[in-house]
């Protein structure tokens, strides 16, 4: 439901909850120079504004609104970097008095997006500096674990593109260059030109509620969005050793793949997934973990929108060699088809037992709704199931067959 031009209202009715969800998303490029800006801006937007100028009064306000929840986070898809607002209270028909609280959680809404706690065209600037500091700490904090550190490393050294190599969160060094100015400006720009949309699921008055959103002050807008990004497979392997103070070493390998998302090799691919690293019964936990016992944690994982295969170990740093045969003899194996028929079909049991328990979770339908809006080839939750279902062997040993190594990172202890 268009409110204007780039703008759109999803209307999602359930009565399955004593709550309703609303979830704002502002969809825009995933760039290096303007990372760090949208998630400032994310944390600033549920913190405080210009209706309630500090955290305590604008906490007060949920509070008040039958103990309402909001949240903000950011997350990517391909080349696609966005900003969602969460906010969860109670339905209408369970208020003591039967108060309109829908009314009202919108209005908090607008008071968000339209009334910035602002000193002279920027963010309050003592205000903005807190969170500023917010997020360089939690940055630096981040930074001491180890597999999160490993994980952008590999990413710094599979992706040519300079954006993808920048975690969704920023990194220290491009926040520090950012202030309370050059943030509120980009704030102004989301507001003007991301792809906005809003989903309300519960149980609600469709027409009241298109009202309300009718009177934000959105301008149309057209946002070309690239939820795909595709880099051409190198023929050579690159071997990377970075010695750090750590404890525990960290070996991590990438795998290029060139599958294009909803394809039925996109499926093959969550029950290779599945069947290699996913699950307590996969093969890199029961034979490299458990029967090797060569890793102290392992697993494996993908990107469907940037062709990323990851497989990341904590281990002894004397056993690197050994455990990167493993790992490839593992890959290898599913190429060959040498796994069996019980594996295959608990992974496949594991995989839509775990998407109808998520069935539940209001936010999984909103990302649902979400990607059949913007994502071709997008499926229904039975629809998935059926795709995941008729999944055979064949199908894995072809996926398997197109994974391509790129990168060896070894984050190894200073004392070793």
């Amino acid at each position: 439901m268009k409110i204007v031009d780039g703008v759109q209202l999803h209307l999602i009715k359930s009565n399955k909850y004593k709550t309703n969800h609303i979830t704002f998303r502002f969809s825009g490029e995933y760039s290096k120079k303007t990372i760090s800006r949208r998630v400032l801006i994310a944390q600033i937007l549920e913190t405080a504004n210009a209706d309630y100028p500090t955290a305590q009064l604008f906490r007060e306000k949920l509070s008040n609104l039958y103990g309402a929840s909001l949240s903000t986070s950011v997350s990517t898809k391909g080349l696609v970097h966005m900003i969602d607002i969460d906010i969860t209270f109670l339905r209408d028909k369970y208020t003591l008095s039967g108060e309109k609280i829908l009314d009202e959680i919108i209005l908090f809404l607008k008071s968000m997006l339209f009334a910035p706690l602002l000193s002279v065209a920027q963010y309050q600037p003592k205000f903005f500096d807190v969170e500023k500091t917010n997020l360089i700490n939690y940055l630096d904090a981040d930074k001491e674990d180890s597999f999160y550190y490993s994980s952008l490393a590999l990413k710094k050294y599979f992706y040519y593109n300079e954006s993808l190599k920048v975690s969704k969160y920023s990194k220290s060094d491009l926040v520090q260059l950012e202030n309370a100015f050059t943030v509120y400006q980009e704030f102004q720009k989301i507001l003007r030109e991301d792809r906005i949309d809003i989903f309300v699921l519960g149980e609600f008055d469709e027409y009241r509620t298109l009202q309300l959103f009718h009177q934000f002050p959105f301008e149309p807008r057209k946002k070309d969005l690239h939820f795909f990004y595709q880099q051409e497979v190198s023929n050579i392997v690159n071997q990377i050793i970075e010695k750090k103070d750590i404890n525990q070493s960290i070996i991590q390998l990438a795998y290029h793949h060139p599958i294009i998302y909803g394809s039925k090799e996109h499926f093959s691919l969550i029950v290779l997934n599945g069947i290699l690293g996913s699950f307590s019964h996969s093969k890199l936990f029961t034979n490299v973990r458990e029967k090797e016992g060569l890793a102290y944690s392992i697993g494996s994982r993908f990107d469907i929108y940037t062709g990323l295969l990851d497989i990341y170990a904590g281990i002894d740093i004397k056993n690197r060699s050994k455990m990167v045969q493993l790992i490839s003899k593992e890959i290898n194996d599913l190429r060959m088809g040498r796994f069996s028929a019980d594996i295959l079909k608990k992974t496949k049991q594991m995989l839509i037992t775990n998407a109808l328990l998520a069935e539940d979770q209001p936010k999984v339908l909103i990302d649902l709704a979400y990607n059949e809006s913007y994502l071709p080839h997008s499926n229904t939750l039975s629809t998935w199931i059926d795709k995941i279902d008729n999944i055979c062997k064949i199908d894995v040993m072809r996926v398997a067959n197109l994974l391509k190594l790129q990168v060896v990172y070894s984050l190894e202890s200073e004392d070793e």
